[in-house]
């Protein structure tokens, strides 16, 4: 994954050039760790965190906190976004920097977390 760390972001981008956005960056980490995927519903580049995480409770359950590598979580940004643990931390688009980035769990606040059913 820390291949991944520093590829620009860019709304849309599904990762195979360099550029991938927080959605396909939490399915190609999903992807390697072997945990299958939620459908991909294009509606969630607009959609409300609510209708994303209904969305969610159909591959998952809601967890209180991030624990294992492939738990996803929604980041209370203005817009929602995806991020996705791995070695204890958040891989998720910085908007600062419009990349993307580490930082332990704990660094980052989360408002919705979730853990594929069976795991």
């Amino acid at each position: 994954m820390i291949d991944l760390i520093g590829r620009p972001y860019q709304l849309g981008a599904d990762g195979t050039d360099d550029e991938i956005d927080c959605i396909h960056l939490v399915y190609v980490v999903l992807a390697r760790l072997g945990i299958a995927t939620p459908p991909f519903r294009r509606e969630w580049y607009t959609a409300s965190r609510i209708t994303i995480s209904r969305d969610l409770l159909r591959w998952g359950r809601r967890i209180s906190a991030l624990a294992y590598d492939g738990d996803v979580a929604l980041l209370p940004q203005e817009a929602a976004a995806f991020a996705v643990t791995w070695q204890s931390g958040l891989l998720y688009i910085n908007q600062d920097l419009a990349k993307v980035a580490w930082c332990p769990i704990g660094a980052a606040p989360t408002c919705h977390c979730f853990r594929m059913r069976g795991s």
